[in-house]
């Protein structure tokens, strides 16, 4: 009897300038991936993934553009798992705080995503470029495989 082989990952990337307008333009890009791998608006992943995209971007053009003038947004549907991957040419890797700057500046961003990660089951790290020039946001998010191959 032949055995099937396992489905493969579909890779989804995008290369954004580091500019704000860039934010929408990621949501856009992703909801419309989303929608053609069965994810559509009504899917409990889909709000998930928007935000940790937007929070990802907005993380990339506040804090990397001036030394990062492109930032790559990748997504990976396994038949089990969806990785969003966030890319950018700025060395310092950031932490989680655990308090909101006292400044009013933000900081609420990275514990969102690590928040909503958690919550849908999956994980986060943050993977510095073998350089040290750059990092790379990871988010794993749990999928239904149905939908991510579709």
């Amino acid at each position: 009897m032949a055995v099937a082989d396992p489905p493969q990952a579909v890779r989804f990337c995008l290369s954004l300038a580091t500019v704000p307008a860039s934010v929408p333009e990621a949501r856009r890009s992703v909801r419309a991936e989303l929608a053609a791998r069965g994810l559509d608006a009504d899917h409990p992943l889909t709000d998930t993934v928007l935000l940790v995209v937007s929070e990802l971007v907005t993380n990339a053009v506040r804090h990397a553009a001036p030394r990062s003038p492109r930032t790559t947004l990748q997504l990976d549907f396994a038949l089990d798992e969806l990785t969003v991957r966030v890319h950018d040419r700025h060395p310092h890797c950031p932490q989680r705080p655990e308090v909101p700057h006292q400044d009013g500046s933000g900081g609420w961003g990275l514990s969102l995503v690590h928040e909503l990660a958690a919550l849908a089951g999956g994980g986060t790290e943050t993977l510095a470029d073998r350089d040290g020039g750059g990092k790379t946001m990871v988010v794993r998010l749990p999928l239904d495989g149905a939908a991510a191959l579709g």
